[in-house]
């Protein structure tokens, strides 16, 4: 009886946790969204389809990211993963934002390419805080975002994560 007891109260902690993580998010998400008077997800995905080009959809995320948020940091990663089971080439632009509890949200557009020759060799990590100059320039400098641009897109993933 005592084990059954046991496991419940588990239970049901377990559930008040994930319930307050699930609530905190929520309501750490509503703070951005108070301070930027936006819903920036919203925003991206009203704005971003793969008819889009590389070069519109990295203006569509420059304009989002017009609206400040708090300590934030942007980064662009791309290389050759397999996250699905299918190896693809992933171009992702993301703005990162403390989620108050030492951790950070990740607001992300992917972009994955087929994999051929040439992106196999392509990798590349650019954070905000390594370059003194417009963010979004230096990153339409890299490598990543000079083969892409000229690419078919074959899906697109927009989404926040939390790290």
């Amino acid at each position: 009886m005592k084990k059954i007891a046991a496991v419940i109260l588990l239970m049901v902690i377990s559930g008040l946790f994930s319930f307050h993580l699930n609530s905190y998010a929520a309501q750490e998400y509503s703070v951005v969204r108070e301070e930027t008077g936006m819903d920036l997800l919203k925003f991206l995905n009203d704005r971003i389809s793969v008819n889009n080009t590389v070069d519109e959809i990295m203006a569509v995320f420059e304009e989002m990211c017009q609206t400040p948020i708090r300590d934030e940091l942007l980064l662009l990663e791309c290389g050759v993963y397999n996250y699905t089971g299918q190896e693809l080439f992933y171009f992702d632009m993301v703005r990162q934002y403390p989620d108050g509890e030492g951790e950070y949200y990740q607001l992300r557009v992917s972009l994955a390419f087929l994999p051929d020759n040439e992106n196999c060799k392509l990798n590349d990590t650019l954070w905000s805080d390594d370059t003194t100059e417009n963010f979004f320039d230096y990153a339409r400098r890299s490598s990543g975002y000079q083969y892409a641009k000229n690419k078919q897109i074959h899906a697109i993933d927009i989404r926040i994560d939390q790290t």
